[in-house]
């Protein structure tokens, strides 16, 4: 399909929906997760103006790649796997123990069929996880991140039956004007961070030639005394027989 082109129009029924046009049906499965993986994180710090308040516009930002799967808009042809990836956290007075995730993309010149738009995914995080999150990733404790979350993205009523483990394109549904997509939203269930992997140990260095010295200095010292006794029993040997040839000479005379 043109991308150009608004897609069909697209109606629910029944938990499944159906675009005009397309043989395809699809379905919500809250029981599958969808899988975000990211490195390299970066923290942005700040405030910004709206509509007379100061808000905290703070956010943690990434690359993310989809695991096991794609994200694609129904109706609309092409996919994608990687997407921007930012973390902000909720308000302090609203705080809920639910982590949010929003999904979708982000509309260029009010046109996002146009092709210039660019997927994206937004978690809000409580204070105390992003807070967390910044700190050991400040540290270097965070190279990087993971999260799993249930959502409303659509997948294809064929794709149901498969394991969680096996890749499945993700959809967003249209948008109710017929342009676009409209975005997904979900809770998610868990997030994790990593160190950088531990680099493997460097091979011993050889010790300097020198090293070897005090082992030398001790064989060389143990040959020298070696050396030495020797010719200390050389010379009593000397010593005794001068004095056994003295002891022959008084006897004769």
């Amino acid at each position: 399909m043109d991308e150009s082109q608004p897609p069909a129009s697209m109606s629910v029924s029944g938990g499944r929906m159906t675009i005009d046009g397309s043989p395809q049906r699809y379905l919500q499965d809250t029981a599958r997760r969808f899988r975000l993986e990211a490195s390299a994180p970066r923290f942005v710090g700040g405030y910004a103006g709206r509509d007379g308040r100061i808000e905290d516009s703070r956010r943690i930002e990434a690359q993310a790649r989809i695991v096991a799967g794609s994200l694609r808009r129904a109706g609309l042809e092409g996919s994608v796997r990687q997407l921007s990836l930012t973390l902000r956290p909720l308000p302090a007075a609203g705080e809920s123990v639910r982590l949010l995730l929003l999904l979708g993309y982000r509309e260029e010149d009010g046109h996002e069929e146009s092709g210039m738009a660019e997927p994206f995914a937004e978690a809000y995080l409580a204070p105390a996880v992003f807070e967390a999150l910044k700190a050991d990733m400040l540290a270097g404790l965070a190279e990087a991140l993971s999260l799993e979350a249930t959502t409303s993205l659509w997948i294809r009523e064929e794709d149901r039956g498969r394991p969680g483990a096996e890749p499945v394109d993700w959809y967003l549904g249209p948008a109710e004007d017929g342009r676009g997509s409209a975005p997904a939203r979900g809770f998610v269930e868990s997030i994790e961070w990593r160190p950088p992997a531990v680099r493997a140990a460097e091979p011993a260095r050889a010790q300097p030639e020198h090293a070897a010295a005090p082992a030398e200095a001790e064989e060389h010292g143990e040959d020298g005394a070696a050396d030495q006794l020797r010719r200390i029993n050389w010379s009593l040997k000397q010593l005794l027989l001068l004095i056994a040839f003295l002891l022959i000479i008084v006897a004769v005379k």
